[in-house]
Protein backbone atom coordinates (compact mmCIF):
# COMPACT_ATOMS: atom_id res chain seq x y z
CA UNK A 1 0.00 0.00 0.00
CA UNK A 2 2.84 2.74 0.70
CA UNK A 3 4.44 2.19 -2.70
CA UNK A 4 0.65 2.25 -4.17
CA UNK A 5 0.30 5.70 -2.41
CA UNK A 6 3.17 6.58 -3.48
CA UNK A 7 3.30 5.91 -7.60
CA UNK A 8 -0.02 7.97 -6.72
CA UNK A 9 1.41 10.83 -4.94
CA UNK A 10 3.98 11.02 -8.16
CA UNK A 11 1.57 10.78 -10.72
CA UNK A 12 -0.11 13.57 -9.92
CA UNK A 13 3.22 14.80 -10.44
CA UNK A 14 3.53 16.71 -14.25
CA UNK A 15 7.77 17.33 -15.86
CA UNK A 16 9.75 20.09 -17.53
CA UNK A 17 11.93 19.71 -20.48
CA UNK A 18 15.23 18.26 -20.08
CA UNK A 19 17.67 17.48 -23.39
CA UNK A 20 19.61 20.40 -22.95
CA UNK A 21 22.89 18.21 -24.10
CA UNK A 22 25.68 20.60 -26.35
CA UNK A 23 25.36 24.24 -25.55
CA UNK A 24 24.41 26.20 -28.69
CA UNK A 25 27.26 27.94 -30.25
CA UNK A 26 28.06 31.69 -29.48
CA UNK A 27 26.93 35.04 -31.24
CA UNK A 28 29.76 36.75 -31.91
CA UNK A 29 27.58 39.53 -33.35
CA UNK A 30 26.23 40.29 -29.77
CA UNK A 31 29.53 40.62 -27.97
CA UNK A 32 29.96 44.40 -26.69
CA UNK A 33 32.49 44.29 -24.45
CA UNK A 34 34.15 42.00 -21.74
CA UNK A 35 31.39 40.58 -19.23
CA UNK A 36 31.65 38.43 -16.33
CA UNK A 37 28.74 36.56 -14.66
CA UNK A 38 28.85 34.95 -11.58
CA UNK A 39 26.57 32.18 -10.62
CA UNK A 40 25.57 30.10 -7.44
CA UNK A 41 24.11 26.27 -7.34
CA UNK A 42 22.65 25.24 -4.38
CA UNK A 43 21.36 21.57 -3.30
CA UNK A 44 19.32 19.87 -0.20
CA UNK A 45 18.03 16.76 0.66
CA UNK A 46 15.85 15.09 3.43
CA UNK A 47 17.00 11.67 3.28
CA UNK A 48 14.36 8.51 4.68
CA UNK A 49 16.14 5.81 3.20
CA UNK A 50 16.56 2.02 4.37
CA UNK A 51 19.06 -0.45 4.02
CA UNK A 52 19.52 -4.60 4.70
CA UNK A 53 22.09 -6.99 3.96
CA UNK A 54 23.79 -10.61 5.85
CA UNK A 55 26.57 -7.85 7.79
CA UNK A 56 25.47 -5.44 10.14
CA UNK A 57 25.05 -1.78 8.61
CA UNK A 58 25.11 1.74 10.10
CA UNK A 59 21.84 2.88 11.08
CA UNK A 60 21.14 5.36 8.37
CA UNK A 61 18.67 8.31 9.92
CA UNK A 62 15.98 10.15 8.61
CA UNK A 63 17.47 13.42 8.23
CA UNK A 64 18.77 16.70 6.00
CA UNK A 65 22.15 15.75 4.10
CA UNK A 66 25.02 17.86 4.02
CA UNK A 67 23.91 21.09 1.73
CA UNK A 68 26.05 21.03 -1.75
CA UNK A 69 27.19 24.34 -3.36
CA UNK A 70 29.16 25.72 -5.92
CA UNK A 71 30.40 28.92 -7.22
CA UNK A 72 30.48 29.77 -10.90
CA UNK A 73 32.21 32.07 -13.05
CA UNK A 74 31.59 32.75 -16.57
CA UNK A 75 33.16 35.57 -18.60
CA UNK A 76 32.87 36.70 -22.08
CA UNK A 77 35.81 37.77 -22.98
CA UNK A 78 35.99 38.28 -26.77
CA UNK A 79 33.20 37.85 -29.99
CA UNK A 80 32.61 33.83 -29.82
CA UNK A 81 35.35 33.18 -26.88
CA UNK A 82 33.68 32.67 -23.14
CA UNK A 83 35.58 30.96 -20.19
CA UNK A 84 34.14 29.38 -17.72
CA UNK A 85 35.25 28.13 -14.13
CA UNK A 86 33.11 26.39 -11.94
CA UNK A 87 34.52 26.04 -7.68
CA UNK A 88 32.59 23.55 -5.30
CA UNK A 89 32.42 25.77 -2.20
CA UNK A 90 30.68 22.88 0.15
CA UNK A 91 30.82 18.83 -1.16
CA UNK A 92 30.21 15.81 0.37
CA UNK A 93 34.14 14.35 -0.41
CA UNK A 94 36.20 17.57 0.73
CA UNK A 95 35.10 19.93 3.73
CA UNK A 96 37.10 22.94 1.84
CA UNK A 97 36.55 25.31 -0.85
CA UNK A 98 38.59 23.91 -4.08
CA UNK A 99 38.31 24.45 -7.80
CA UNK A 100 36.48 21.71 -9.98
CA UNK A 101 37.70 22.71 -13.20
CA UNK A 102 37.21 25.10 -16.15
CA UNK A 103 37.77 25.73 -19.67
CA UNK A 104 37.80 27.99 -22.48
CA UNK A 105 35.39 28.07 -25.47
CA UNK A 106 36.11 29.30 -28.94
CA UNK A 107 32.96 29.78 -31.58
CA UNK A 108 34.56 32.64 -33.23
CA UNK A 109 38.37 33.51 -34.19
CA UNK A 110 38.94 37.56 -34.49
CA UNK A 111 42.53 36.67 -33.98
CA UNK A 112 42.37 34.85 -37.53
CA UNK A 113 40.93 36.72 -40.95
CA UNK A 114 39.80 34.15 -43.21
CA UNK A 115 38.61 31.63 -40.01
CA UNK A 116 34.62 32.59 -40.58
CA UNK A 117 33.45 30.63 -42.64
CA UNK A 118 35.35 27.57 -40.79
CA UNK A 119 33.99 28.65 -37.52
CA UNK A 120 30.59 28.62 -38.49
CA UNK A 121 30.24 24.68 -38.10
CA UNK A 122 33.34 24.41 -35.55
CA UNK A 123 33.89 24.91 -31.54
CA UNK A 124 36.71 24.17 -29.62
CA UNK A 125 37.07 23.70 -25.86
CA UNK A 126 40.28 24.02 -24.06
CA UNK A 127 40.70 23.45 -20.23
CA UNK A 128 40.44 20.86 -17.12
CA UNK A 129 36.89 19.26 -17.93
CA UNK A 130 34.60 16.20 -18.46
CA UNK A 131 35.37 14.59 -21.89
CA UNK A 132 31.99 14.72 -23.78
CA UNK A 133 32.16 10.99 -23.57
CA UNK A 134 28.21 9.67 -24.25
CA UNK A 135 25.31 11.77 -23.44
CA UNK A 136 24.29 10.24 -19.83
CA UNK A 137 26.50 12.88 -18.52
CA UNK A 138 24.42 15.53 -19.35
CA UNK A 139 21.59 14.33 -17.08
CA UNK A 140 23.29 14.04 -13.90
CA UNK A 141 24.16 15.74 -11.14
CA UNK A 142 27.23 18.65 -10.20
CA UNK A 143 27.29 18.23 -6.61
CA UNK A 144 24.96 21.84 -6.29
CA UNK A 145 23.95 21.99 -9.78
CA UNK A 146 21.28 19.47 -10.03
CA UNK A 147 18.91 20.78 -12.64
CA UNK A 148 19.73 18.82 -15.64
CA UNK A 149 18.77 15.36 -12.94
CA UNK A 150 15.36 14.30 -13.15
CA UNK A 151 16.45 12.37 -9.98
CA UNK A 152 18.60 12.67 -6.97
CA UNK A 153 20.97 9.85 -7.39
CA UNK A 154 23.27 9.71 -10.54
CA UNK A 155 23.99 6.37 -13.22
CA UNK A 156 25.51 3.74 -10.90
CA UNK A 157 27.98 3.46 -13.39
CA UNK A 158 28.96 7.30 -13.39
CA UNK A 159 30.93 8.54 -16.18
CA UNK A 160 32.15 12.03 -14.43
CA UNK A 161 35.69 13.29 -14.34
CA UNK A 162 38.25 16.59 -15.11
CA UNK A 163 41.18 16.47 -17.14
CA UNK A 164 43.32 18.50 -18.71
CA UNK A 165 41.93 18.13 -22.46
CA UNK A 166 41.34 19.62 -26.21
CA UNK A 167 38.20 18.79 -27.94
CA UNK A 168 36.93 20.04 -31.57
CA UNK A 169 33.46 19.33 -32.28
CA UNK A 170 32.04 19.83 -35.80
CA UNK A 171 28.39 20.61 -35.98
CA UNK A 172 26.05 20.91 -39.44
CA UNK A 173 22.63 20.22 -39.84
CA UNK A 174 21.76 17.86 -37.08
CA UNK A 175 24.66 16.20 -36.91
CA UNK A 176 27.72 16.27 -34.58
CA UNK A 177 30.76 15.18 -34.68
CA UNK A 178 33.29 15.45 -31.41
CA UNK A 179 36.93 14.65 -31.53
CA UNK A 180 39.32 14.79 -28.03
CA UNK A 181 42.66 14.58 -26.75
CA UNK A 182 43.89 14.68 -22.76
CA UNK A 183 46.01 13.09 -20.42
CA UNK A 184 42.87 10.95 -18.66
CA UNK A 185 43.78 11.54 -15.13
CA UNK A 186 42.69 13.68 -12.11
CA UNK A 187 45.98 13.88 -10.25
CA UNK A 188 48.38 15.38 -13.22
CA UNK A 189 51.33 14.88 -10.75
CA UNK A 190 51.66 11.91 -10.40
CA UNK A 191 51.30 10.04 -13.95
CA UNK A 192 53.66 9.60 -16.72
CA UNK A 193 55.11 11.91 -18.85
CA UNK A 194 52.46 13.28 -21.25
CA UNK A 195 53.54 11.43 -24.40
CA UNK A 196 52.72 8.47 -22.64
CA UNK A 197 49.68 9.23 -20.79
CA UNK A 198 47.43 10.52 -23.71
CA UNK A 199 43.28 9.85 -23.79
CA UNK A 200 41.23 9.78 -26.70
CA UNK A 201 37.80 10.76 -26.53
CA UNK A 202 35.29 10.82 -29.95
CA UNK A 203 31.45 11.13 -30.17
CA UNK A 204 29.23 10.92 -33.02
CA UNK A 205 25.52 12.02 -33.17
CA UNK A 206 22.50 12.87 -34.94
CA UNK A 207 20.41 15.76 -33.09
CA UNK A 208 17.16 16.94 -34.98
CA UNK A 209 14.01 19.00 -34.33
CA UNK A 210 11.41 16.80 -36.81
CA UNK A 211 8.81 19.33 -36.02
CA UNK A 212 7.49 21.48 -33.20
CA UNK A 213 6.37 18.36 -31.18
CA UNK A 214 9.09 15.48 -32.19
CA UNK A 215 12.77 15.23 -31.24
CA UNK A 216 15.09 12.80 -32.09
CA UNK A 217 18.87 12.09 -31.26
CA UNK A 218 21.02 9.27 -31.34
CA UNK A 219 24.77 9.29 -30.44
CA UNK A 220 27.85 7.17 -29.82
CA UNK A 221 31.24 7.88 -28.18
CA UNK A 222 34.33 6.21 -27.16
CA UNK A 223 37.32 6.99 -24.40
CA UNK A 224 40.10 5.35 -25.12
CA UNK A 225 43.62 4.44 -22.91
CA UNK A 226 46.14 3.13 -25.04
CA UNK A 227 48.41 0.43 -23.17
CA UNK A 228 50.97 1.77 -20.51
CA UNK A 229 48.83 4.48 -19.14
CA UNK A 230 49.62 5.59 -15.47
CA UNK A 231 46.35 5.11 -14.21
CA UNK A 232 43.01 7.26 -16.37
CA UNK A 233 39.91 8.38 -14.80
CA UNK A 234 36.41 8.69 -15.81
CA UNK A 235 34.01 6.55 -13.27
CA UNK A 236 35.58 7.42 -10.20
CA UNK A 237 36.86 10.99 -11.41
CA UNK A 238 33.86 13.11 -9.28
CA UNK A 239 35.44 13.78 -6.41
CA UNK A 240 32.04 15.93 -4.94
CA UNK A 241 30.37 12.39 -3.53
CA UNK A 242 27.34 10.54 -4.47
CA UNK A 243 24.05 11.57 -3.38
CA UNK A 244 22.35 8.66 -1.41
CA UNK A 245 24.56 9.13 1.66
CA UNK A 246 25.95 6.17 3.46
CA UNK A 247 24.13 3.69 1.45
CA UNK A 248 25.18 -0.40 2.24
CA UNK A 249 28.17 1.26 4.49
CA UNK A 250 28.76 -1.86 7.38
CA UNK A 251 28.30 -0.79 11.03
CA UNK A 252 32.68 -1.93 11.51
CA UNK A 253 33.73 1.05 8.04
CA UNK A 254 35.31 3.83 10.36
CA UNK A 255 35.29 6.16 7.04
CA UNK A 256 32.66 7.77 4.75
CA UNK A 257 32.13 6.02 1.35
CA UNK A 258 31.60 9.12 -0.46
CA UNK A 259 31.15 6.76 -3.71
CA UNK A 260 28.07 5.09 -1.61
CA UNK A 261 25.14 3.67 -4.17
CA UNK A 262 27.48 3.45 -7.31
CA UNK A 263 29.80 0.69 -8.70
CA UNK A 264 32.30 0.80 -11.44
CA UNK A 265 35.38 -0.29 -12.83
CA UNK A 266 36.78 2.58 -10.83
CA UNK A 267 39.57 4.15 -11.50
CA UNK A 268 43.42 3.32 -12.92
CA UNK A 269 43.62 1.50 -15.63
CA UNK A 270 46.32 0.94 -17.77
CA UNK A 271 44.34 0.25 -20.94
CA UNK A 272 41.27 1.19 -21.22
CA UNK A 273 38.65 0.78 -24.40
CA UNK A 274 34.96 2.09 -23.47
CA UNK A 275 31.71 3.09 -25.74
CA UNK A 276 28.76 4.60 -24.81
CA UNK A 277 25.46 4.50 -27.10
CA UNK A 278 22.71 6.91 -26.49
CA UNK A 279 18.91 7.54 -27.61
CA UNK A 280 16.76 10.52 -27.22
CA UNK A 281 13.05 10.99 -28.03
CA UNK A 282 11.03 13.71 -27.23
CA UNK A 283 7.30 14.00 -28.26
CA UNK A 284 5.11 16.63 -27.14
CA UNK A 285 5.62 16.12 -22.94
CA UNK A 286 6.83 12.38 -23.62
CA UNK A 287 10.92 12.11 -23.67
CA UNK A 288 12.89 8.59 -23.51
CA UNK A 289 16.77 8.72 -22.80
CA UNK A 290 18.71 5.31 -23.16
CA UNK A 291 21.96 4.34 -22.22
CA UNK A 292 23.98 0.81 -23.57
CA UNK A 293 27.93 1.01 -22.09
CA UNK A 294 30.48 -1.31 -22.64
CA UNK A 295 34.14 -1.19 -21.05
CA UNK A 296 36.89 -3.34 -21.10
CA UNK A 297 40.39 -2.66 -19.57
CA UNK A 298 43.45 -3.88 -17.32
CA UNK A 299 43.15 -2.57 -13.98
CA UNK A 300 45.74 -3.56 -11.37
CA UNK A 301 47.56 -6.37 -14.16
CA UNK A 302 43.45 -7.81 -14.10
CA UNK A 303 41.14 -7.63 -16.76
CA UNK A 304 37.94 -5.90 -16.33
CA UNK A 305 34.59 -5.94 -18.61
CA UNK A 306 31.88 -4.26 -17.76
CA UNK A 307 28.29 -3.47 -18.78
CA UNK A 308 25.73 -0.60 -18.36
CA UNK A 309 21.88 -0.35 -19.61
CA UNK A 310 19.75 2.15 -18.60
CA UNK A 311 15.83 4.08 -19.59
CA UNK A 312 14.89 6.54 -18.49
CA UNK A 313 10.67 8.32 -19.22
CA UNK A 314 9.60 11.52 -17.98
CA UNK A 315 6.26 13.24 -19.00
CA UNK A 316 6.03 16.62 -18.63
CA UNK A 317 3.07 18.99 -17.94
CA UNK A 318 3.85 22.86 -17.74
CA UNK A 319 6.58 23.19 -14.57
CA UNK A 320 5.99 19.79 -13.19
CA UNK A 321 7.21 16.20 -14.24
CA UNK A 322 7.05 12.51 -13.22
CA UNK A 323 9.16 10.06 -14.50
CA UNK A 324 10.86 6.57 -13.56
CA UNK A 325 14.36 5.25 -14.97
CA UNK A 326 15.78 1.26 -14.66
CA UNK A 327 19.34 1.25 -14.16
CA UNK A 328 21.33 -1.89 -14.75
CA UNK A 329 25.49 -2.70 -14.58
CA UNK A 330 27.02 -6.30 -14.71
CA UNK A 331 30.83 -7.01 -14.71
CA UNK A 332 30.52 -9.54 -17.11
CA UNK A 333 30.99 -12.41 -14.85
CA UNK A 334 28.85 -13.02 -12.06
CA UNK A 335 27.82 -10.07 -10.10
CA UNK A 336 25.83 -7.14 -10.89
CA UNK A 337 23.30 -3.87 -9.47
CA UNK A 338 20.30 -3.41 -10.32
CA UNK A 339 17.92 0.06 -9.45
CA UNK A 340 14.61 1.82 -10.10
CA UNK A 341 13.70 5.15 -9.54
CA UNK A 342 9.87 6.57 -9.78
CA UNK A 343 10.07 9.92 -9.33
CA UNK A 344 8.74 13.66 -9.74
CA UNK A 345 9.33 17.45 -9.27
CA UNK A 346 8.14 20.95 -9.60
CA UNK A 347 10.04 24.04 -11.43
CA UNK A 348 8.79 26.80 -8.98
CA UNK A 349 10.97 29.27 -11.33
CA UNK A 350 13.59 28.11 -13.89
CA UNK A 351 16.13 28.47 -10.85
CA UNK A 352 14.11 26.60 -8.48
CA UNK A 353 13.32 23.10 -8.32
CA UNK A 354 12.16 20.71 -6.00
CA UNK A 355 12.26 16.86 -6.45
CA UNK A 356 11.02 13.62 -4.97
CA UNK A 357 12.86 10.23 -5.53
CA UNK A 358 12.45 6.99 -4.41
CA UNK A 359 14.89 4.66 -5.41
CA UNK A 360 14.68 0.60 -4.86
CA UNK A 361 18.47 -0.90 -5.55
CA UNK A 362 19.83 -4.29 -5.12
CA UNK A 363 23.13 -6.05 -5.16
CA UNK A 364 23.82 -9.26 -5.84
CA UNK A 365 27.36 -11.44 -7.02
CA UNK A 366 30.59 -12.22 -5.10
CA UNK A 367 32.36 -8.98 -6.48
CA UNK A 368 29.86 -6.89 -3.74
CA UNK A 369 31.90 -8.91 -1.03
CA UNK A 370 30.13 -8.48 2.30
CA UNK A 371 27.04 -6.77 1.05
CA UNK A 372 26.07 -9.21 -1.43
CA UNK A 373 22.27 -9.64 -1.77
CA UNK A 374 21.91 -6.85 -0.04
CA UNK A 375 19.36 -3.61 -0.92
CA UNK A 376 18.18 -0.35 -0.13
CA UNK A 377 15.31 1.90 -0.65
CA UNK A 378 13.20 4.79 0.08
CA UNK A 379 12.53 8.20 -0.32
CA UNK A 380 14.78 11.31 -1.10
CA UNK A 381 13.48 14.73 -1.41
CA UNK A 382 15.25 17.70 -2.77
CA UNK A 383 15.49 21.45 -2.69
CA UNK A 384 17.75 23.30 -5.19
CA UNK A 385 18.57 26.70 -6.78
CA UNK A 386 20.38 27.72 -9.11
CA UNK A 387 21.56 31.46 -11.28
Amino acid sequence: MKKLALLLTVFLIGSVAYGQFEKAKLDPTTFENVKVKVGGDFAIQLQALDHEADVELIDLKNNFNLPTANLNITATLAPGIEMYINNYMSSRHHNEAWVQGGYLTIDYMPFLKGSEKLMQYLTIKAGVMMPDYGDAHYFRSNNGDVLSNPFVGNWIMDAFTTNPGLEFMFRDKGFIAVAGVGNGRVNYGRGNDIGEDLTFNWKLAYDKNINDDLRVRASLSGFHAPEGHSGAYLWDGDRAGARYYSVMQTAEATSDNFRSGRWSPGAGQSKLNTYMANVFFQYKGLEVFGIYETMSGVKGGADQDFTQAAVQALYRIGSFYVGTRYNHVSDGIDSEVNRTNIGGGWFMTNNVVVKLDYVNQKYDGPAHGEIDGGKFNGVVLEAAISF
